[in-house]
């Protein structure tokens, strides 16, 4: 039994942050593709798809960081750069998430199988790239919002202007929460060489952050222009706005515990945006 919970710690099931964060985009893509009634069976195949990309992404990036990890404060005791599990084990998971992504795979079709590839190519390079490409967290973003573009052809047959404006928003919201999240390993990856945009942004990480965290509001006013949304749709994308003022304040202190927290803010971000798109479509 020890052994279950020390796998379910390596694929983060106990931190459910970073399935929120990858389910937001995929309800914003049903939601819009469908105009609110999206494909319920879809639905609950992707969330499947989520947990299991999600729990192999941490378990192939750990693999690789192993070494770093033990090197940060706030990763020592990760249960592979701690030895806790073996590689072999890692590995094994990993197949074995990998093999129920590829079933449900088969549940949707093979006409989302390219895409399905390039999202697989992204989940595997990340932690590669924190080695030699100085914003990990663009190709992080690419592979958070790999899902939009399958929904798409799932639910219309093809991508359009709201997929592509959605999916850039996707990238760039990434490229912000993470931020914040490295931003609480910046001196420890500083010291080890991991690159991040945290360390890009030097010491204009925060305005640059906060910049691009509006610009993501006025994208989603933008999506809502072209679609006509209601005006509950921008109450809420309003409302959001109250998330970036908050995250911004909590690392202007750069305490490593607060910027975790602007991390995590970004939940109720996504779900605020989810609230305004479900209020459009009522």
């Amino acid at each position: 039994m020890e052994k279950y919970k020390l796998y379910l710690q390596l694929m983060r099931v106990d931190k459910p942050i970073g399935f929120l964060l990858l389910m937001w985009p995929v309800i914003w893509a049903f939601m819009i593709s469908t105009q609110g009634s999206p494909n319920i069976i879809y639905l609950i195949i992707f969330a499947v798809g989520i947990v299991a990309t999600r729990s192999a992404g941490c378990i192939i990036n750990d693999y690789f960081d192993q070494d770093f990890d033990i090197k940060v404060e706030r990763t020592k005791n990760r249960v592979l750069a701690s030895k806790k599990v073996s590689n072999q084990e890692a590995l094994t998971l990993f197949g074995l998430l990998i093999t129920v992504c590829f079933i449900l795979l088969l549940m949707l079709g093979f006409k989302i199988i390219l895409l399905t590839i390039f999202s697989l190519i992204l989940l595997i390079i990340y932690p590669l790239t924190k080695r030699y490409f100085k914003i990990p967290q663009l190709i992080l973003g690419m592979a958070f919002g790999s899902s939009i573009p399958m929904v798409f052809m799932l639910e219309k047959g093809s991508i359009d202007i709201n997929c592509i404006l959605l999916y850039i928003l996707t990238i760039i919201w990434a490229i912000v929460y993470d931020t914040y999240y490295a931003m609480a390993d910046k001196d420890d990856d500083k010291k080890i060489g991991i690159k991040s945009s945290a360390l890009f942004f030097g010491e204009k990480d925060i305005k640059y952050s906060l910049n691009l965290h509006y610009s993501i509001v006025i994208g989603f006013m933008f999506l809502g222009l072209i679609n006509s949304f209601d005006l509950a749709y921008y109450f809420f994308v309003l409302i959001s706005l109250l998330c970036v003022i908050y995250q911004n304040l909590l690392v202007r202190s750069r305490k490593p515990y607060q910027c975790i927290s602007a991390f995590e803010n970004n939940n109720i971000f996504g779900l605020i945006i989810t609230f305004g798109l479900i209020f459009n479509y009522i």
